[in-house]
């Protein structure tokens, strides 16, 4: 159990720390060409370890590549989980151009609920109220630490008010959540490094195209060795690592549990932020350290309380037993077929 909360948190600081060099990278390259740039990257180092895996273990490697592609029905499953995903990146940069980084911030924040509301209708399990509450406590809790690490005048508050992009960025939160979910109802079939594979393959396959007409693939600054930093960074610890780990997060504790995390992502930004600018007496403000308590409050309830599935009462955490998922395999196949 505490390994898992370990690793969960080790997703989150890594998904934290891409929000702050992503924002380097703008520097070098528009976000499409770095997202295209990450994944076309990260599936090349993904297929060498793929091939060196399989020659080491003596697997013949033909083989293993058919077994990967050996159901359309599975390889259009990954099609659409890896499409919903850089349906996200899209939606985000194109939401940007006519919203704030505090309004996609704040609205970020819904995408664990959605998982909720998504998980219910899709996988038919229920999420009890007070579960619910402690996702709505989250909810809270990160927007109360945006709102004071990124509100330091009257001017930021007034600019938060509905933009043109937020409705497009709502769209965007949905298909993430919509991801994660379909990682968890479609993506037990393979291990985590596969799988992630899988995603980063169609991945870069809906990227390619989009990068080649809109990412302005003539600005990108090669030779800067900030681009390279920065870009190695993102693909190594942000995009291989993150993928893996969550492939084997969401097979364990669950979609819901791994979005639930998702609410530390603006408090770790804030400790990055703040340690880089030598001002971590910054964060000593009411809102801020309100903010945390009621992520740990929410956490706490997400990951004690009890899940429903057709009308049976199942411990949450102790899905993340593989003694318990073996047990519980008939009930959770039959949901998600």
């Amino acid at each position: 159990m505490m390994n898992a909360f370990f690793t969960l948190l080790l997703w989150a600081w890594l998904m934290a720390s891409s929000f702050v060099v992503s924002g380097h990278m703008v520097n070098y390259a528009s976000p499409i060409a770095t997202t295209g740039f990450r994944f076309l990257l990260a599936l090349i180092m993904m297929l060498l370890v793929l091939l060196f895996s399989w020659y080491q273990a003596k697997r013949p490697i033909r083989q293993e590549f058919k077994a990967l592609f050996d159901s359309p029905r599975h390889t259009l499953h990954y099609l659409l989980i890896s499409g919903s995903l850089v349906g996200f990146f899209i939606g985000l940069f194109m939401a940007l151009e006519t919203t704030t980084p505090l309004n996609t911030s704040v609205l970020y924040t819904l995408i664990p609920l959605m998982g909720v509301i998504i998980t219910k209708i899709w996988l038919h399990i229920s999420t009890p109220w007070i579960k619910v509450g402690g996702f709505m406590m989250g909810s809270i809790g990160a927007t109360g630490v945006l709102f004071s690490t990124q509100v330091h005048s009257l001017q930021d508050l007034q600019s938060f008010q509905w933009n043109q992009g937020d409705l497009l960025y709502i769209g965007s939160c949905v298909l993430l959540a919509f991801h994660v979910v379909s990682v968890q109802k479609w993506g037990s079939r393979l291990k985590p490094f596969p799988g992630a594979f899988m995603i980063m393959l169609f991945g870069s396959v809906w990227l390619l195209p989009i990068t080649l007409i809109w990412g302005e693939l003539d600005q990108v600054q090669w030779g800067a060795s900030g681009f390279w930093v920065n870009a190695l960074y993102l693909t190594i610890f942000t995009t291989l690592f993150t993928f893996v780990l969550q492939q084997r997060l969401v097979s364990t504790v669950g979609a819901n549990r791994l979005l639930a995390f998702s609410y530390t992502i603006p408090v770790w930004v804030a400790f990055y932020t703040a340690f880089a600018e030598s001002s971590l007496s910054t964060l000593l403000n009411i809102g801020f350290v309100l903010g945390v308590v009621c992520l740990g409050a929410s956490l706490y309830l997400i990951s004690r309380q009890r899940i429903h599935i057709n009308g049976s009462s199942v411990n949450k955490v102790n899905l993340a037993s593989p003694h318990t998922r073996n047990g519980m395999a008939g009930i959770v196949t039959d949901e998600a077929k």
